[in-house]
C-alpha cells in the first residue's frame, strides 16, 4: 500500500515560513555577535566569547583526535615502504583513487611491493575506507594536515609514493606538527613568489 505524501499549504508551497526562519536565525546571530564585539571594545563581557572566523592560515583549529587527514605510507626501520603492494585498499576505496602498480620486490623473503603508488585527492572522499582495508597497517591518516589546495592541473594533486613516504619521515623525525609547520611555510613561500 503505498501512502500519499501529505497536502502542503499555499505558505508552505512559497517556502515562506522557511524562508523567513533562515532570516531570523541569521540576523539573531549577527546581532549577538555585534553586540558582544562592541562590549568586548569598551571592556565589557569579556568572558561571553563571540563567533569569530578562524583567520587561515595565520590562525588554525585543533583538529580532533579521529580527524582524518592527509594520508602517508608508513615506512619499516630501513627506510623501505611498508607496504606489500596487496590492493585491498585500491579495492576497498569507494572513489577509486587508489593506483597501485606491484613490482618484485629485490628482497627474496618478500613477495611483492609497490613500483608505483598514487593517490588522487580530487577523487578522494577521505573515508577512511582504505586504512581499515590494510592488513598491514601501511597506509594511515593520522596527519592532521588537509591536502595541499593548490594547483592548476590534474597533476598537481596526484598524491605519489614519495610524497606520502616522506609525511611518514616528516612525522618520526619532527613530530606531528612539523607537517602543518611545513604545510603554512609552503603556503607563505608560495604567496611571497606570487
Amino acid at each position: 500500500m503505498q501512502r500519499t505524501p501529505p497536502k502542503l499549504t499555499f505558505a508552505e508551497r512559497l517556502y515562506l515560513p522557511q524562508v523567513i526562519g533562515g532570516i531570523a536565525v541569521t540576523t539573531r546571530h549577527f546581532a549577538r555577535n555585534l553586540l558582544l564585539h562592541v562590549l568586548h571594545v569598551f571592556g565589557f563581557a569579556r568572558d561571553r566569547r563571540a563567533a569569530v572566523t578562524v583567520q587561515y592560515p595565520e590562525e588554525r583549529k585543533v583538529y580532533p583526535e579521529g580527524y582524518r587527514g592527509a594520508h602517508r605510507l608508513t615506512i619499516k626501520p630501513d627506510g623501505s615502504v611498508r607496504c606489500t603492494a596487496c590492493f585491498l585498499c585500491a579495492t576497498a576505496c569507494p572513489a577509486k583513487c587508489i593506483h597501485i602498480e606491484a613490482g618484485e620486490h629485490p628482497d627474496p623473503d618478500t613477495e611483492k611491493y609497490p613500483v608505483r603508488y598514487e593517490i588522487d585527492t580530487l577523487q578522494c572522499i577521505y573515508c577512511g575506507m582504505c586504512v581499515e582495508a590494510c592488513p598491514c597497517d601501511a597506509i594511515r591518516m593520522d596527519t592532521f594536515v588537509h591536502p595541499r589546495i593548490w594547483g592548476y592541473r590534474r597533476e598537481d594533486f596526484i598524491e605519489t609514493k614519495q610524497v606520502l613516504m616522506e609525511r611518514s619521515r616528516v612525522v618520526q623525525e619532527r613530530g606531528r606538527d612539523a607537517l602543518m609547520e611545513d604545510l603554512l611555510a609552503a603556503y607563505r613561500d608560495a604567496e611571497a613568489k606570487a
